[in-house]
């Protein structure tokens, strides 16, 4: 059996291994939960310090083997798996190699995305193999190999009515009305498209661009609510499409 055919084996074996460890079967009893976790055991130290083989063996199950997190056991995760393959474009196009590391080795944990579902590969990859810890040249090498397969594709700047629908509406309303519906304590959002009518007849373009850039605060109102967007948006032209938007909805 060739080396391809024996590292396609090793992954469709650990992504199996990594699926029943994550379903959970209705009504089993809390004596043979107990069970599984004593039995479960961590997934095998390949031999190979290959980014592309720790890449099929790790990483694949979950993200798929082009990355693109379609892997066999994604179906089953709570969170949708992330495409790798896009970490450059989505840090400004900079391959973010410290968060990269920490997430991989475990030193990091993604709370954005709630209880960490992907495996702490730290401790496997240290394994002392012939009186030698390899852990470092793993973690080292598996970060070329991701930085390889990065996309070169220019990102599409979303519209702003794509923006809006995205990120504003879910307090703001499709309408731009406020009328969400937004929970307690929080205030009911302003009606966006009566903006141009408070200011005169004109709409605030640089007054609507600081609030979405940097959640300018407004002193009627308060300390500012409002998520601030500068951080995301300011990457390209997304603030200028998203108040370009609400300017053309304003009601007349």
């Amino acid at each position: 059996m060739n080396s391809a055919s024996n590292r396609l084996k090793r992954t469709l074996q650990i992504a199996m291994a990594l699926a029943l460890a994550g379903i959970a079967l209705p009504g089993a009893s809390q004596q043979s939960q107990t069970a599984q976790k004593t039995e479960k055991q961590p997934p095998a130290l390949i031999h190979s310090l290959s980014g592309l083989d720790l890449f099929q063996a790790y990483c694949a199950p979950c993200h798929g083997l082009d990355g693109r997190g379609t892997g066999p056991v994604a179906p089953v995760l709570k969170s949708k798996v992330p495409d790798l393959t896009l970490l450059t474009r989505n840090y400004h196009g900079q391959f973010p190699a410290p968060y990269v590391r920490q997430v991989i080795t475990g030193e990091l944990a993604v709370m954005g995305h709630g209880s960490r579902e992907m495996p702490v590969w730290g401790p496997i990859f240290h394994q002392v193999e012939n009186d030698m810890d390899w852990g470092d040249v793993r973690v080292t090498n598996l970060m070329s190999y991701l930085m390889k397969i990065q996309s070169t594709t220019p990102a599409k700047i979303p519209s702003g009515e794509e923006l809006y629908q995205q990120d504003c509406a879910v307090c703001h309303g499709s309408d731009l009305k406020g009328t969400s519906g937004v929970p307690e304590p929080y205030r009911p959002p302003p009606d966006l498209t009566m903006l141009t009518r408070k200011h005169g007849g004109t709409f605030p373009t640089t007054y609507v661009t600081n609030v979405v850039e940097t959640g300018s605060t407004i002193p009627a109102h308060g300390p500012t609510e409002m998520p601030i967007w500068g951080t995301d948006f300011t990457r390209d032209q997304r603030i200028a499409n998203l108040v370009n938007f609400i300017k053309s909805r304003q009601t007349k």
